[in-house]
C-alpha cells in the first residue's frame, strides 16, 4: 500500500487507512409522487382558471377591440289612402283590355269566344289546379312562418325536475340585417327560462324577448341572422305585411297558415266574412277580420291573401259567442305602428281610455263639442286617476286641437310613459258643457 512522502522522500503520516465511497441519496418515491400529483392537480386548477377567466373577459375585450354596430331600427312603411285600390281602379286594366280586344273581334269570333265558354265542362282538374295554386301561395307564405316554443324548468309533486314547453305559430316581421324580428302571442312565451325558434327548414335558435304589449297580447322576440347558417336564411322569407285598411276585403278568399288547426303548419282556405268590427282595447283602435274558416281556439298564425301578403294576425280572444272556432284576426293595418315599437324596444304610453270619433251630422244637431268622446276609462288608469269620465269629450292635449278618437290616439302615441300631458275636456253639466283642465301622468302598456 503506497504511503504519503514529502520532497526529501521522508515518510509522512500514514493515511492508508483512509477509504472514500461516494453514495448516492436515496429516492424518496412516495414524496416524489406526491409531488408530481400536486404539480399536476396545480396545472388543471391553472388551466381550468385560465379557461374560465378567457370566457368571462373574451366578450369584454372583443367589444372594445371590435365593437358590433348597433343594429338598424325598425321601421315599417306607413299605409295612407293612396295606397288603398278600389275595386274600380283593382279591374281598370282589365276592364280596358277587355273593352279593347272586344271592339277589335267581329261579331262572329265574339258568338264562338261565348259558345266555347258556354259548352266548356269543368272538371275535378280544373278544381286541382285552382287549390294547386292556392298551395302555392301558403308554401310560399310559410317561408315567413316559424314555431315557437318557451321552455322552463318545473317541480312536480314528488319533487322531480322535469323541463315543460309551450309552442306557437310566430311571424317574421321584419329583418335589419342583424336581427329576425318575430310577432307572436305573449301567452305562449310567459315564464319562459329560454324561447326557442324553429324555421321553415327545421334550423333551431335561441331568441331573446324585445317588448311585450299588455293591450293586444302579442309580443316580439328577436333572433340572430348570425345563429343561422347561409342556406337557413335563404330559405327564411320576411313576411310582405299588406292592408287591411280597406272597404273590399269582406267577401276575398284569405289563406291562414302557422297553425289555424292548432297543429303547426297546417294551412286553412275560406272566405273574409267581416272586416268593421273594432275591438273593444284601451288606447287603441284595432280591427278584427273574421273568417267562416272553421279552426282551433287555440290557433296562431297569420292570415294572409291571394297575394300572399299579411292582412291580419291570428287572435281567437275576441271571438263572439257561437263563433269560438272561426279563424279570426286582428287587421295589420293598426298594428304595424305597434310592430314597430316593440321591434325597437320602444316602451309605449298608456292613459287607460276607450272612446270613439262622434259622427259630424251627430255634433251639428245635437251641439256637441268637436273632440274625442270617451265612452269608457279602464279602473285605476292614468285617466281615471286624473279625473277623466266616461262621456267626457277630450278637445286638446298639450295644447294641440283634437278632433277625433284617432288623432287622440296619434297623439298619444308620440308620447312615453311617465310623460305629464295636459288635456282640455268638455263635460256635460247642468246648463250645458263646461271647460276642465286636467293633468295626466301616463303609465306603460309595454314591459321587457
Amino acid at each position: 500500500m503506497p504511503q504519503n512522502t514529502d520532497e526529501k522522500n521522508e515518510k509522512l503520516a500514514d493515511t492508508g487507512f483512509i477509504s472514500e465511497k461516494i453514495k448516492q441519496r436515496p429516492i424518496n418515491r412516495k414524496k416524489l409522487l406526491r409531488r408530481t400529483a400536486i404539480t399536476f392537480f396545480l396545472a388543471i386548477v391553472f388551466g381550468i382558471v385560465a379557461c374560465f377567466t378567457f370566457l368571462l373577459l373574451q366578450p369584454v375585450f372583443s367589444d372594445k377591440l371590435y365593437p358590433e354596430a348597433e343594429p338598424e331600427s325598425i321601421s315599417l312603411p306607413e299605409e295612407s289612402a293612396q295606397d288603398e285600390l278600389t275595386p274600380e281602379e283593382m279591374f281598370a286594366d282589365d276592364n280596358e283590355i277587355a273593352a279593347s280586344e272586344a271592339m277589335s273581334l267581329e261579331a262572329t269570333q265574339k258568338d264562338q269566344i261565348d259558345e266555347a265558354i258556354a259548352s266548356y265542362q269543368f272538371t275535378a282538374l280544373d278544381y286541382a289546379q285552382m287549390m294547386g295554386s292556392l298551395k302555392a301561395v301558403a308554401t310560399e307564405s310559410s317561408r315567413s312562418m316559424v314555431t315557437v316554443t318557451a321552455l322552463s324548468n318545473d317541480t312536480n309533486w314528488f319533487n322531480e325536475s322535469f323541463e315543460s314547453s309551450g309552442s306557437s305559430s310566430g311571424v317574421i316581421i321584419a329583418n335589419n340585417g342583424s336581427y329576425y324580428y318575430i310577432v307572436v302571442p305573449s301567452d305562449a312565451i310567459t315564464d319562459a327560462e329560454t324561447i326557442r325558434v324553429t324555421f321553415v327548414d327545421g334550423a333551431v335558435a335561441s331568441a331573446a324577448l324585445s317588448l311585450s304589449d299588455d293591450i293586444t297580447g302579442l309580443s316580439v322576440i328577436s333572433v340572430r341572422r348570425s345563429a343561422l347558417t347561409e342556406s337557413t336564411r335563404d330559405k327564411v322569407m320576411t313576411a310582405d305585411l299588406g292592408s287591411s285598411n280597406s272597404n273590399s276585403l269582406t267577401g276575398l278568399p284569405v289563406i291562414a297558415v302557422g297553425s289555424p288547426l292548432g297543429i303547426q303548419d297546417s294551412v286553412s282556405y275560406g272566405i273574409l266574412t267581416s272586416e268593421k268590427t273594432t275591438l273593444e282595447l284601451e288606447d287603441s283602435y284595432y280591427r278584427l277580420l273574421t273568417t267562416d274558416i272553421y279552426g282551433s281556439t287555440h290557433a296562431s298564425g297569420a292570415l294572409v291573401n291571394l297575394t300572399g301578403q299579411v292582412i291580419g294576425i291570428i287572435d281567437m280572444s275576441h271571438n263572439s259567442d257561437g263563433l269560438e272556432n272561426h279563424i279570426s284576426a286582428i287587421g295589420i293595418t293598426e298594428l304595424k305602428a305597434l310592430f314597430e315599437d316593440l321591434s325597437n324596444g320602444r316602451n309605449r304610453a298608456y292613459m287607460g281610455i276607450h272612446g270613439a270619433t262622434i259622427p259630424a251630422d251627430v255634433i251639428t244637431r245635437e251641439g256637441i263639442p268637436v273632440g274625442a268622446y270617451i265612452t269608457q276609462t279602464e279602473m285605476n288608469s292614468p285617466a281615471m286617476m286624473a279625473g277623466i269620465q266616461s262621456g267626457d269629450i277630450i278637445t286638446s292635449m298639450n295644447d294641440a286641437e283634437i278632433s277625433s278618437y284617432e288623432q287622440l290616439l296619434s297623439k298619444l302615441a308620440q308620447c312615453s310613459p311617465d310623460d305629464v300631458i295636459n288635456v282640455t275636456v268638455m263635460r256635460q253639466g247642468p246648463g250645458g258643457y263646461i271647460e276642465l283642465e286636467l293633468e295626466v301622468t301616463l303609465g306603460s302598456s309595454t314591459h321587457s
